[in-house]
């Protein structure tokens, strides 16, 4: 259901009632309207910074030069001396990208990796404050640092910490304009999973992610990070359960987009909406329910009908049957589990039993904010997708061996049927409680999923990304 007050406040009209009335103005975010570009930020300035020269500087400055950045440095910039030392590590003549092209500064790029103690932590001041009062509507904000567990002493895991806390501050005051703001945190040793991260945070593909945090912790056992190329997942077969309409056929579309040949997945009373989506994106039709106890071993042999073993498999497929747990039949209670969780693990089961997986294979799973904050009514929906969350984790260990990977996406307000059935009232307050004002749509989630299910993610292994816009629920 289109957003009305959002589509009304950027007309003249509506521009001059909100501006006499002191209303808000939800940012219009620009959205990717194709697929990934290895140029993608060609005609962009990126003001980067540095706590000190190392392979984290030196991989974003080899990072924005490959996606085509301009990348600018100034005298007083915070930081200058570590990206000139990784600028020349990385044989990249910032002499070039010192002069001024004419287009403002949409890309801030902040390492702090090297944030050992209190005093560090005046880079972020230093870097940030002189430059957000000119930041333009739907720029890019990202801060590196490393998780807790890498930290050399007490000090530094200190410093460290600040950094979740500093970027969902930041990215509530930037998301007025639809600038994100987001925090990747690289273990030592997975610096060149830092690209594909950037490729992800820096683009329109992320338009409604703010204020997360993104773990990268190294490519599984057996996979290499692949250099960029566009329509990644050209030749990998990708399964999406739930695929017939809403956010499946989205997810269904944005990866055939890449490159993906998808087998979509719902259940047989769907097949007719689940055949002409499937036929729009030169996709397979599989009508099946989740929930029957071969249905893995079903889609093993789909694949294998095909030729070839399943690469992706994104467990999108579920329902909510709300009520008060106090008057919640226990068939409710069966149902949401069975569907929303048990599904999913006996699906993966048997596709690990049967070796259905190809190599390097990627699960995505999907997770709600829900899940996270939960919400009253929906005891037994927010258990499974809180559980979803744990499932990830746990598997990610299990699984890295294999050279398989595992994560999770949880949505926030996203626009389905389901949520244009919501009454007014509740509807529009459940819009407006984001950094960014407004609720998602289904091509968000498809894109966040896209970028778990590709190479470009080859580092990030075990994650949670919510795409909510920083919904303040559970933030």
């Amino acid at each position: 259901m289109a957003d009305k007050i959002l589509e009304f406040v950027h007309t003249s009209t509506g521009k001059q009632i909100a501006a006499a009335l002191g209303l808000p103005v939800p940012p219009m975010l620009k959205r990717a309207k194709a697929g990934y570009a290895e140029k993608s930020l060609a005609n962009s300035n990126a003001l980067v910074g540095a706590s000190a020269f190392g392979p984290v500087a030196t991989a974003v400055v080899k990072a924005l030069n490959a996606m085509g950045a301009s990348i600018k440095v100034s005298a007083d910039l915070a930081g200058l001396d570590g990206i000139k030392q990784a600028a020349a590590k990385a044989k990249v003549d910032l002499s070039i990208s010192q002069a001024d092209n004419g287009v403002p500064e949409n890309v801030y790029v902040l390492d702090v990796t090297s944030a050992a103690n209190v005093a560090d932590l005046r880079l972020l001041y230093d870097f940030f404050n002189p430059r957000l009062r000119k930041v333009p509507s739907n720029s890019r904000i990202v801060v590196i640092g490393r998780p807790r567990g890498d930290c050399k002493d007490a000090l530094a895991e200190t410093a460290q910490s600040s950094l979740p806390g500093f970027i969902r501050s930041l990215a509530k005051e930037s998301g007025k304009n639809g600038t994100t703001a987001n925090l990747i945190q690289v273990k030592t040793g997975a610096e060149n999973g830092i690209e594909g991260a950037l490729r992800f945070f820096l683009s329109p593909h992320s338009a409604f992610v703010t204020g997360q945090v993104l773990p990268v912790v190294g490519a599984p056992k057996g996979v290499k990070v692949a250099a960029f190329s566009e329509k990644p997942l050209t030749g990998k077969l990708a399964v999406v359960t739930g695929a017939a309409r809403g956010i499946g056929a989205a997810i269904a579309e944005v990866l055939a987009r890449e490159g993906a040949t998808v087998i979509g997945v719902d259940r047989p009373a769907d097949e007719s909406v689940l055949g002409a989506t499937m036929s729009s994106i030169g996709g397979i039709a599989c009508p099946l329910d989740i929930t029957d106890a071969d249905a893995g071993k079903k889609l093993a042999a789909v694949a294998a009908e095909k030729g070839g073993k399943i690469d992706i498999i994104v467990h999108n497929a579920g329902i909510t049957r709300d009520k008060m747990m106090r008057n919640m039949a226990a068939h409710l209670w069966d149902m949401v589990l069975d569907v929303n969780l048990g599904a999913i693990v006996r699906c993966n089961d048997q596709l690990l039993a049967g070796d259905a997986f190809g190599t390097n294979a990627r699960i995505v799973c999907i997770s709600s904010i829900g899940g996270i904050a939960g919400n009253a009514g929906q005891t037994n929906y927010a258990a499974t997708k809180s559980a979803v969350i744990g499932y990830v984790d746990a598997m990610a260990k299990q699984l890295e061996g294999k050279g398989i990977s595992i994560n999770a996406i949880a949505p926030g307000f996203i626009e389905t049927q389901m949520t244009a059935a919501i009454p007014v009232v509740t509807r529009e307050v459940a819009r407006r409680l984001s950094s960014l004002s407004q609720g998602g749509l289904p091509v968000d989630i498809a894109e966040a999923v896209t970028f778990m299910a590709s190479p470009l993610a080859a580092g990030v292994n075990g994650a949670t990304l919510r795409v909510c816009g920083q919904n303040l629920v559970g933030a």
